[in-house]
């Protein structure tokens, strides 16, 4: 799907989905870039085979959202781009805390990350990790009478994967939160009346 149509499926209706195959899937952070930009939020992502995933936006009726969308059309009839890249101030004390940027793909990615751990937590990145470590433990186990190098390999594999599944939770939620201020942050930005930048000069100078 070429970038130029997807804001057409973003016309003000209720529910938009979207049917990604193959490598179309690679588009699914821009794609909840720009439904945001239109004031639609992300409500499932669906695997519906190994190849061919679906996205379920429906439409934010909330003020701010409408505001977003509104100015998203006065900046595309104005000429502006489509997606921007912002400046958010980091997470920090004081004045001196530093700023960066974040394009609108970005943030759809951070987005996506945190509705995913909001709804399934690390559960079952846990359960995951550990299964491999007992594999790991099992293989040694077979392979206890065959090469030193394979078992002591396969054993140390088991240990590296135990320690990565007891600090995954803390790692995760330090991740979830961090990000959890970085898109509030932009937020309230967007939501204090902070406007896009203005579209860039006309190629063509001040006199076409």
């Amino acid at each position: 799907m070429k970038e130029g149509e997807i804001p057409g499926h973003f016309d003000g209706r209720g529910r938009v989905e979207f049917s990604l195959s193959g490598l179309e899937a690679g588009q699914s952070d821009m794609i909840t870039a720009i439904g945001f930009e239109f004031g639609y939020d992300l409500a499932a992502t669906e695997v519906r085979s190994r190849s061919t995933m679906s996205l379920v936006f429906v439409r934010n009726d909330s003020p701010t959202a409408r505001q977003r969308a509104t100015q998203t059309h006065d900046r595309l009839r104005a000429g502006g781009p489509l997606l921007m890249a912002w400046a958010v101030q980091a997470p920090g004390t004081g004045h001196a805390a530093p700023q960066t940027t974040l394009t609108a793909v970005e943030l759809a990615s951070k987005r996506r990350g945190l509705a995913a751990y909001e709804s399934n937590g690390v559960r079952g990145l846990v359960v995951l990790v550990a299964v491999l470590g007992v594999g790991c433990l099992v293989l040694a186990w077979a392979l206890r009478h065959g090469p030193v190098a394979a078992v002591v390999l396969a054993a140390l594999f088991a240990v590296a994967l135990a320690v990565l599944a007891a600090f995954v939770p803390s790692l995760t939620r330090r991740w979830y939160e961090k990000n959890r201020r970085l898109v509030d942050l932009y937020d309230q930005q967007r939501a204090a009346g902070v406007g896009p930048p203005p579209p860039p000069p006309s190629r063509f100078g001040q006199g076409g």
